[in-house]
């Protein structure tokens, strides 16, 4: 019961290393905890004590999926806290495997288990989650990360990278303190020079500068989200975000957030149109696409840049539960019970070109499609800056929607590229292209970003290769740590 307790506190502590509080060393003392508890214990009470510890960290972490499903997705409190607590317990399975599998290895001893083992399979099971069933990749470790010398391995092989020398750093200085020895003499010798590396490659560029800055103007209007989808009020939504933009004529880029525009694209007026074509500034824009084939109408959440002419980018990876609801054959009577606003959107299949504006491409994502930096690499190469539309009204006054800006800022650090980062309702900022914030705005105010943004070109080696390589290393260093760490069992601890 002890060992449940802490790995309880474990977990809910590991919070505290992730925006809003930003206490990054939480992070390696969660894992400490979580890594000695797992040495004493059995398959079975590791795969509990994983579980626990899971439950513990998302059931505290993703706390806010609560507003989301009940304040504003109107789902009854019953139904909305048993659907958290069901999706939290699924992806508490993850920890619960990593800590059933490192238990296996109980004669490699504890050394190789905390300094190599536990390190590599948890980071190869929060890659798993990152992409299995649609992918879910809140606090990943490397993220608690970001304003430390670690981070400056964001460009070389990206948030996974990051997290993975957090642990092996974690899980060697446990196996120092219990056991020193030459082998762990070198290991810790070799994960203070990953440090000392780190400062260094704050001075490494991988991009440059290229062409004129860009003079942009992020329009927050703080819209209520029970006004936004109110059919009378949609020509004066749109009428403010018109009339505040007026007062920037000076501006290269207008960024209105996601679905600002309360409207299908296909149903704007000519005056719309004719206000835009009389600003001088470029738009870009969050509205809603519908397109009909073969008797079928599908609508797409989507961005719009208005130049000389349109393009658009339609969203890919649609938010499960809230965009739309999986297994319809099972969740299709909730879903007519609730009438759960925008959940019906589809996801656009094809790869899509970053978006033309102010003389320069901008990779686009919406929402929470920048919390998978894989998705969109092949823009972000082609991109001079980084461009993020949302709506983080869902989340109310929680942690997600700084969560959300941290994992923005890590991906302008890890493509070296500035980001624009346009809300409804708060946080809307300028990133700089090392992760830094230049500008934001407050929550839950009506407010307006102006700044540059200094656009770039080439492409980082995180960019260019994924987190292939870093997946493959830390699969390479567990085959080599099984093949060579295990001790004859007259030593075993």
């Amino acid at each position: 019961m002890i060992k449940i307790l802490l790995a309880i506190f474990a977990g809910a502590l590991n919070v505290l290393a992730f925006a809003p509080f930003n206490w990054w060393p939480m992070s390696m003392v969660s894992f400490a905890i979580l890594f000695c508890l797992w040495i004493y214990s059995g398959p079975r009470m590791a795969a509990s004590v994983g579980f626990c510890f899971g439950l513990s960290m998302f059931g505290v972490g993703v706390s806010w999926m609560y507003i989301s499903l009940h304040t504003f997705g109107g789902m009854p409190p019953a139904i909305a806290g048993f659907s958290i607590f069901l999706g939290v317990a699924i992806i508490s399975l993850y920890p619960a495997l990593c800590g059933w599998i490192q238990s296996l290895f109980g004669a490699w001893g504890a050394s190789v288990r905390l300094a190599i083992i536990m390190p590599t399979i948890w980071i190869l099971f929060e890659w798993l989650r990152g992409w299995l069933f649609s992918g879910f990749p809140w606090l990943s470790t490397g993220y608690a990360f970001l304003d430390t010398p670690l981070s400056n391995y964001a460009p070389v092989g990206g948030v996974y990278l990051v997290g993975m020398i957090a642990l092996l750093s974690t899980g060697t200085l446990i196996a120092v303190i219990r056991n020193i020895s030459i082998g762990t003499g070198l290991l810790a010798a070799g994960l203070v020079a990953l440090w000392l590396s780190g400062w260094q490659l704050n001075e490494t560029a991988w991009t440059y500068a290229d062409g004129d800055p860009v003079s942009v103007t992020i329009i927050q209007n703080n819209v209520p989200l029970q006004v936004k989808w109110d059919e009378s009020e949609n020509k004066r939504i749109i009428s403010e975000y018109l009339e505040v933009s007026e007062k920037y004529r000076d501006s290269d880029l207008v960024v209105w957030p996601e679905a600002a525009v309360p409207d299908y694209l296909d149903n704007l007026s000519n005056e719309f149109w004719r206000d835009l074509e009389s600003h001088p500034a470029d738009f870009i824009f969050g509205v809603l696409h519908r397109e009909s084939k073969d008797e079928v109408t599908r609508y797409y959440n989507s961005v719009v840049a208005v130049t000389d002419q349109i393009m658009i980018y339609r969203k890919q990876h649609l938010v499960p539960f809230g965009e739309y609801f999986p297994m319809q054959w099972l969740f299709g009577p909730l879903i007519r019970m609730l009438d759960i606003p925008m959940s019906e959107f589809s996801a656009w299949k094809s790869p899509q070109l970053p978006l033309l504006a102010a003389d320069n491409e901008f990779a686009v994502s919406i929402c929470f499609e920048d919390a998978f930096p894989a998705e969109f690499r092949d823009q972000v190469a082609k991109a001079g800056a980084l461009i993020n539309v949302s709506e983080d009204i869902w989340f109310g006054d929680s942690f997600a929607p700084h969560q959300r800006l941290q994992m923005a800022r890590f991906r302008a650090r890890e493509s070296e590229r500035p980001m624009i980062r346009s809300s409804n309702n708060g946080l809307s900022s300028l990133i700089n292209w090392k992760g830094g914030l230049d500008q934001y705005a407050p929550q839950f105010k009506k407010h307006v970003v102006n700044g540059r943004v200094q656009p770039r070109a080439g492409v980082t080696p995180y960019i260019t290769f994924g987190d292939s390589p870093i997946i493959s290393l830390a699969g390479l260093m567990l085959v080599l740590s099984l093949l060579f760490g295990k001790r004859p069992l007259a030593t075993r601890l």
